[in-house]
């Protein structure tokens, strides 16, 4: 199972095993905001890639991170401490991307994974 699957999964059961298996105690909300954060820069990611074979003017982009947002300081928490997370992203700089193992294959079957299954409702 793929790290988008594993993430899909865990929005669609909302059982924080899937994901965090150490002492980390974050609420089911505050796991669904990283969680769809992470899904939403992989399938904007995808549609970059996109623009970019089409010959658009763009590029690929980390996702910025701020220890201000109480997110972006759970995002450092998981990816330091849970092997799902640190196996597969990284952040430098106070941006997060893939982690550097991961090949740019496996990147873009991760992104359109996100593009094609990620939908979230939109509230109007």
């Amino acid at each position: 199972m793929s790290v988008t699957d594993e993430l899909l999964e865990y929005l669609k059961n909302k059982d924080k095993k899937i994901l965090i298996t150490t002492d980390i105690h974050l609420s089911s909300t505050e796991l669904n905001v990283v969680v769809m954060k992470i899904l939403s820069w992989m399938k904007l990611e995808y549609k970059r890639s996109v623009w970019i074979a089409e010959g658009r003017r763009n590029s690929l982009k980390s996702l910025a991170v701020d220890k201000k947002y109480r997110w972006c300081m759970n995002l450092y928490e998981l990816v330091a401490k849970e092997k799902l997370f640190h196996d597969n992203f990284s952040i430098r700089d106070g941006k997060f991307d893939f982690a550097d193992m991961v090949t740019e294959r496996e990147r873009e079957i991760a992104r359109e994974k996100a593009y094609q299954k990620y939908n979230p409702e939109r509230h109007t």
